[in-house]
Parts: C-alpha cells; sequence; structure tokens
C-alpha cells in the first residue's frame, strides 16, 4: 500500500480590508516552492495569513488534490492584550540545528525569517474528539513529544472543546476562550466537517500569522483536522499506531510553519513513505522557526 503526501505549489489568496487605509493586496496567487523560487511575503502590520498545508494517504492510484489554501483575513476587533503567560524569555532550550544545510521549507516567511510562534509563552492546544479513532490522545502525545523539543516550544494541551473544524476559524473567539488568541484547534472530524478532507486527502494542518510592528511574521493560533474515519482504517493495519504518530506529527510540523519538501529522508516529504521520525531537514527548519525572539506586544 503507497502513502503519499501531494503538495499544491500554487495558493489561492484572497485579500479583505484589515484597516481603514489598506495600501496594496498581496500578489496573487502566492506559491509555496523551494526557497529558490518562492515568493517573500512582504511585511505588513495589521494582516493575518491563514497557511494550511495537507496530507494525503493514497490507498489506490496517486492522485494531484488541492491541500495548500491561504487567505487574507482580518483581525475583526484589533489585537487581544498579550496573553498572562508570557515570559521575557525563551522556555524550553534553543534546539541545536544539525550539521549541513537545506532539506525544509516554511509556509510563510518574509525578509525578517519565518513565520513562527512566540517562544517565551506556550502554544496552547484544544482537542475535538467527536470523530477520534481509538487511541487518539496516545497518538497525539507521541508526536507532541517528538516534535516539541525539536521545535524549542512549550507545547500545552489544555483540555476538550465543543469547537468543530470550520474553514471559516476566526483568531479569536471571545465567546469561547476570551479576549486572547484562540488556542490551536486539534479537531478528529470527518470530509463532512471539513470538506478539503474529501477524497484522499487524510489530514490539513496549518497556522495564522499577523505581522508585528517591526514586520516580523508572528504565529498565533492554528489547527489541525484531521480524518478520524481514516486514521480508524490505518491503526487496523501493521504498523497503524506508527504510521499515524508520522501523519499527526507530519501536520503539527505544518502547524509550526514547516512546508513540503522533496527529499524522502525527511518527516516533511511531500508523500509518505514510511518516514516514521524527523530527519536532520526537519529539525534544521524546526531550528530555523525556533529562533525568533520573543513576541513582547504580539
Amino acid at each position: 500500500m503507497r502513502r503519499r503526501l501531494a503538495e499544491l505549489d500554487r495558493l489561492d489568496a484572497a485579500t479583505v480590508v484589515a484597516g481603514p487605509a489598506w495600501p496594496a493586496p498581496l500578489p496573487t496567487p502566492y506559491a509555496v516552492a523551494p526557497a529558490s523560487r518562492r515568493r517573500r511575503l512582504t511585511a505588513l502590520p495589521l494582516v493575518v495569513l491563514v497557511l494550511t498545508g495537507g496530507l494525503l494517504w493514497v490507498r489506490t492510484a496517486a492522485t494531484d488534490q488541492i491541500d495548500h489554501v491561504a487567505a487574507v483575513i482580518p483581525v475583526a476587533d484589533g489585537r487581544p492584550p498579550v496573553a498572562p503567560d508570557s515570559r521575557p524569555s525563551r522556555l524550553l532550550p534553543q534546539p541545536v540545528a544539525p550539521g549541513g544545510s537545506g532539506g525544509y521549507t516554511f509556509m510563510a516567511e518574509n525578509t525578517l525569517g519565518p513565520a513562527a510562534y512566540d517562544p517565551c509563552r506556550p502554544l496552547h492546544l484544544v482537542v475535538n474528539g467527536e470523530a477520534a479513532p481509538e487511541g487518539a490522545d496516545g497518538i497525539l502525545r507521541e508526536a507532541l513529544s517528538m516534535i516539541s523539543p525539536a521545535a524549542g516550544l512549550q507545547i500545552v494541551v489544555d483540555g476538550p472543546t465543543d469547537e468543530r473544524a470550520s474553514e471559516q476559524r476566526p483568531a479569536v473567539d471571545r465567546a469561547r476562550y476570551g479576549n486572547e488568541w484562540s488556542p490551536a484547534l486539534i479537531a478528529w472530524t470527518t470530509p463532512q466537517g471539513d470538506p478539503r478532507l474529501e477524497g484522499e486527502t487524510l489530514g490539513i494542518g496549518g497556522s495564522q500569522a499577523v505581522a508585528d510592528d517591526s514586520g516580523r511574521l508572528r504565529s498565533v493560533t492554528g489547527m489541525v483536522h484531521l480524518d478520524g474515519p481514516d486514521f480508524a482504517l490505518m491503526l487496523s493495519r501493521p504498523r497503524g499506531h506508527v504510521d499515524a504518530v508520522a501523519v499527526v506529527a507530519h501536520e503539527l510540523g505544518h502547524l509550526l510553519g514547516l512546508g513540503h519538501v522533496d527529499d524522502p529522508d525527511q518527516l516533511m516529504m511531500a508523500r509518505y513513505e514510511g518516514q516514521v521520525g524527523l530527519g536532520d531537514g526537519d529539525r534544521r527548519g524546526l531550528a530555523r522557526l525556533a529562533d525568533a525572539p520573543c513576541a513582547h506586544g504580539v
């Protein structure tokens, strides 16, 4: 049985006015491609970018499907106040990148670096397990234990939520989470819950980033949507648990800001061929994401 990840280079970008005097739209479409070909995003304050990358689990013939989408959305009522658990210095040690170079791409970056989460505050997750397969909590826990140290990021699972997967998730949901950035959502769902999971798409992951006052892109919240019934089928097969952990870790890589690569030694490879751990390129990319100053003021 062949499993593969498919990467879509062309992204649909929709422009929304983020304030009373927006200077110009972002170019459309925006392309996610190797660093030598990738267009760089212009650093513009108050703009939130939504980027997602998805996984295709091909049970029959390999097909190309849309698994990346991008749009520009507004922060409806301005930014929330700085989180109370924000600290003046990073919470986990800066990860040491393996020797060598390359082996990674980013979901979004500009001249100041890739869009990344603040290493000086925890990344909070909530989980909707409505369509979760048996053992889902353990799968997520193992995937987080793989990703968190390599990203130098403290990731905290706050607990369950009634928030369901949606293509239009607000960056700030005051009714549900209060006056702060929404925690990242891990949603075990179905293609009915998120039509982007139709066909062979097994999972989708990505984050929303806002440019700070300096123009640096700061990831502030995100989502991972996982096709629960397809995971249940995967788990019924030999090596199913190992594969499931790898798939979730891959989607968490998208959540943290990594894009696809064309390198079979990396977990972020655009085709899943049994990679069960992080490769050197994955670790170099995560170390780059971790190499960001504290996001004071965001």
